[in-house]
């Protein structure tokens, strides 16, 4: 077994409210889009009021290299991430040269020593700690990162797991780019960082039961980036949240299998808010009503969609917003790049 400890998390400084947003798509996007302002229509229907980004508006009016990017990226993902994990401290009986694991997970920069190394240097963690760091996994990443973290933590009652996702989208936006997948990438995502601290045995408030993955195959398309001079430019096919309904019963049965528990026994729903046809897609497949994902809602409201980070921040609002008696089960869950789907089974202890 293992159980999560504690849950912390960090957004960068600028504040980007969704109506400006929109403005400034709607200068971008016009003269490229034919019917502009039917496709701007998804800045409002996106169910998001603002973002956190590590660069002011100015920034996306103007031309970088990937280079510059990257060396942002750099730069924010580490101040962010070390913000994270002080504020999962903040909350948690946890002594940093205890960590016996590292799970590092961001798709949106590139690193070469990963950035876990600059973190693990940062706060003096023990230069023997096992360093495992996931680069691709995109939005499906923080649960998959919960996951390995729960399968490493449970192989001794010594093990201390820290598991950082960490998301820099607002330096993907690709200026050249006029595909409307970019002008829904523009409308939900946003930035930040999260950190989880998970221990080995029951010493936390949230236990780990199980934990699956499910890939589908031929689906590498769906979502994902498309690498080009000037960074990452957004692949995003319309056809994700069907795809997400298919895959929905296969990858909750597969994670509740040989438990005795059902859908209808899980008390919490912690699912990353890909958007708002995603979330409906939840709704639908699970036969449970809008304020059951409340968590979800709130978080893709404040924050849009910070890909990895998003479910970690949605795990935080719950344990904050939500406390939950002991016996309480919840399902969390991402999906992401692959197209994969990944579930774990959790308990209120």
């Amino acid at each position: 077994m293992a159980s999560i400890v504690s849950v912390g998390t960090a957004v960068p400084p600028y504040l980007m409210p969704q109506t400006v947003a929109r403005e400034m798509a709607g200068q971008h996007f016009a003269g490229q889009i034919a019917n502009v302002d039917r496709y701007l229509q998804v800045f409002k229907s996106a169910l998001v009021d603002q973002r956190h980004f590590c660069v002011e508006p100015a920034w996306f009016t103007r031309d970088h290299s990937l280079e510059d990017k990257n060396n942002l990226y750099l730069d924010w993902a580490e101040r962010l991430a070390t913000t994270a994990i002080e504020n999962a401290l903040a909350n948690a009986d946890v002594d940093l040269a205890a960590v016996t694991h590292v799970v590092f997970v961001s798709s949106s920069g590139i690193a070469t020593p990963s950035l876990d190394v600059a973190l693990i240097n940062k706060l003096g963690l023990n230069p023997r700690v096992r360093r495992l760091p996931l680069f691709g996994l995109g939005c499906g990443a923080g649960a998959a990162g919960l996951a390995l973290a729960g399968t490493l933590a449970g192989e001794s009652s010594e093990s201390v797991v820290l598991l950082v996702a960490v998301e820099l989208n607002s330096l993907t936006f690709q200026r050249s780019d006029f595909a409307k997948s970019n002008l829904v990438a523009a409308s939900l995502f946003g930035d930040g960082a999260a950190a989880v601290f998970i221990r080995g045995g029951d010493g936390g408030p949230i236990a780990i039961l199980n934990s699956t993955t499910l890939l589908r195959p031929r689906t590498n398309r769906l979502m994902g980036w498309e690498f080009v001079d000037s960074g990452f430019r957004v692949l995003f096919s319309r056809r994700v949240p069907e795809t997400i309904r298919n895959m929905m019963p296969e990858a909750v049965g597969n994670t509740l299998a040989n438990t005795g528990i059902g859908t209808d026994d899980i008390a919490s729903f912690v699912f990353h808010p890909g958007g708002t046809r995603i979330l409906e897609a939840y709704q639908s497949e699970l036969g449970r009503p809008a304020e059951d994902f409340r968590a979800s809602y709130a978080v893709l409201s404040q924050n849009g969609n910070m890909s990895s980070a998003t479910v970690l921040f949605v795990l935080a609002d719950e344990i904050r917003n939500a406390p939950r008696k002991s016996g309480d089960y919840g399902l969390l869950a991402a999906f992401g790049p692959g197209f994969s789907a990944e579930v774990s089974l959790l308990q209120w202890t």
